[in-house]
C-alpha cells in the first residue's frame, strides 16, 4: 500500500514537471498587430526650426501601432534615428548642421516590428543655435586675459571652446564653457600682460562645430591687491563686531578657523554693512570671499553669507548714506553645490567652500577705494548676526 501511494506521488510530481517544462511560445501582447504591413503615414505637415524641423501628420488606421520612425543625415555621412510614440501625432528631427535641404524617411512600425513603406520629405532647417552663437561672440581683453560675450537666443545647450598658445608655442583648447543661457558674459585668466593668440568655437551637442574665431589680444594688468594697507572704517550706520573678531580678521590671510570677521547683534535683522578702506585707489578685475569654515564645519550653515552685495567708492559720504558716491560692484547669492538640506554636507560643499565665492567685476566699473560689504542674508532665515572669515581684491592699483 505505501509502495503504491509513493508511486502516485512521484507519478503526479512528475506530470507537474513536465507540464511545467512545455516550451515557452511568445504569444503577441494585447493589441500587437496581426502581421500585416502598416499604412504610411498620412497628411505630413512641415515647421522648419533653428537646426531642426517639427513634422506633424495624422498616423493610419493600421492596427497595432507602436511608434513613427524617422530617419536622416543631420550632416553628411552621419545617419540619425528619432522616434515617437503612436500617442503623437508629431516629432522633432534635430541636430542639423546647416541650412541645406534635407531629406527624411518616416516609417510608421507596429508592435510586431513590421514598417510601412517610407514617406519621404524634405526640411529646410533655420540656422543652427550653434552657428548665432558663434556669430555673436564679442571678444576683448580683459584683467589677465580676455573677456567673452555671446547671444544665444534659442537658449541651446552649447559648449563655447577656448584656445591659446601655451608655453611651448602650441596654439590649443585652454577651456571649454558650457552655457544654455540666452546670453552671457565671461572671463579667461591667468594671462600675463603680454600679447598673444586667443581663438574661439561653439560645439552642440550633436558634435557640430562652427568656424574658430581668433584674435590677438594683450590681458590687462592683474594683481592681487597688497592686504596690508587695508584699514577699517567705522561710519556712521555701519554694523559693529562682537565676540572679539574685528574686522582686520577679513584680510589676515587665513581662511579657516576660527579667525573671522563677525557682526555683532542686529536685532532688526538684515540688511547690515560694513566699509573698510583698501589703502589704494584700483580698478577692481576680481572679489573673492571665504565663508567661516572649521574643518568642514559651519559652512552653508547659520551666520555665512547666503546672500550680499559689494560696493565700492573712491570718496564716499562720512555720514554714511547709501547715495551716489556708492557703486554697485557686484550683487551675489552663494549657492551650495551639493543642495543637501542646510546642516548637511558632502565633499562637493567642502571644496566649493575652500575655492570661495569669485565675483568678477565689469570691465565698466569706475576706480574705488573703499569697500561696503552689504549682508542681506545669511543661511539662517531671520538671522540677526553674521560673519566672513575672509575676502581679497584683485585688480591694477598702478
Amino acid at each position: 500500500m505505501k509502495l503504491y501511494k509513493r508511486t502516485l506521488i512521484i507519478t503526479g510530481m512528475l506530470l507537474v514537471v513536465l507540464y511545467g517544462c512545455k516550451p515557452e511560445i511568445h504569444e503577441p501582447l494585447s493589441g500587437e498587430g496581426d502581421g500585416s504591413t502598416p499604412d504610411p503615414l498620412k497628411s505630413v505637415s512641415i515647421t522648419n526650426l533653428p537646426g531642426a524641423a517639427q513634422l506633424t501628420y495624422t498616423l493610419p488606421a493600421s492596427p497595432g501601432l507602436l511608434y513613427v520612425k524617422a530617419v536622416y543625415e543631420n550632416k553628411p555621412g552621419e545617419k540619425r534615428e528619432v522616434r515617437a510614440s503612436y500617442y503623437n501625432n508629431s516629432l522633432v528631427v534635430d541636430g542639423f548642421a546647416d541650412t541645406l535641404l534635407h531629406q527624411v524617411e518616416l516609417y510608421v512600425v507596429t508592435r510586431d516590428e513590421k514598417q510601412s513603406a517610407p514617406v519621404t520629405i524634405t526640411v529646410s532647417p533655420h540656422t543652427p543655435p550653434y552657428l548665432d552663437v558663434y556669430r555673436s561672440l564679442q571678444v576683448r581683453a580683459d584683467f589677465g586675459g580676455v573677456n567673452v560675450s555671446f547671444k544665444n537666443k534659442s537658449s541651446a545647450d552649447v559648449s563655447i571652446v577656448g584656445l591659446t598658445t601655451d608655453s611651448t608655442g602650441v596654439f590649443d583648447q585652454t577651456d571649454a564653457h558650457y552655457t544654455n543661457a540666452d546670453s552671457g558674459v565671461y572671463s579667461l585668466r591667468g594671462y600675463k600682460a603680454e600679447k598673444r593668440k586667443f581663438g574661439f568655437f561653439v560645439k552642440d551637442r550633436w558634435g557640430n562645430i562652427s568656424d574658430t574665431l581668433t584674435g590677438e589680444y594683450t590681458p590687462l594688468y592683474e594683481e592681487l591687491l597688497d592686504k596690508t594697507k587695508f584699514k577699517e572704517v567705522d561710519l556712521p550706520t555701519d554694523i559693529g563686531y562682537g565676540w572679539g573678531l574685528s574686522m582686520t580678521d577679513l584680510w589676515d590671510g587665513i581662511f579657516t578657523g576660527y579667525n573671522m570677521w563677525h557682526s555683532a547683534d542686529k536685532l532688526d535683522g538684515m540688511p547690515m554693512w560694513i566699509t573698510f578702506d583698501m589703502g589704494t585707489l584700483a580698478q577692481l578685475s576680481r572679489v573673492g570671499l571665504w565663508q567661516r569654515n572649521q574643518d568642514g564645519g559651519w559652512i552653508y550653515a547659520q551666520n555665512n553669507l547666503r546672500e550680499f552685495e559689494v560696493y565700492g567708492a573712491d570718496n564716499p559720504n562720512p555720514n554714511g548714506a547709501w547715495d551716489n558716491s556708492w557703486t554697485l560692484l557686484a550683487h551675489h547669492t552663494v549657492i551650495k553645490p551639493s543642495g543637501l538640506p542646510v546642516g548637511t554636507t558632502n565633499a562637493a560643499d567642502l571644496a566649493a567652500a575652500e575655492t570661495g565665492e569669485l565675483m568678477d567685476i565689469p570691465l565698466t566699473a569706475p576706480k574705488v577705494r573703499y569697500i561696503r560689504l552689504k549682508i542681506l542674508r545669511t543661511w539662517t532665515d531671520g538671522g540677526y548676526a553674521a560673519n566672513v572669515a575672509e575676502m581679497s581684491f584683485w585688480g591694477d592699483s598702478r
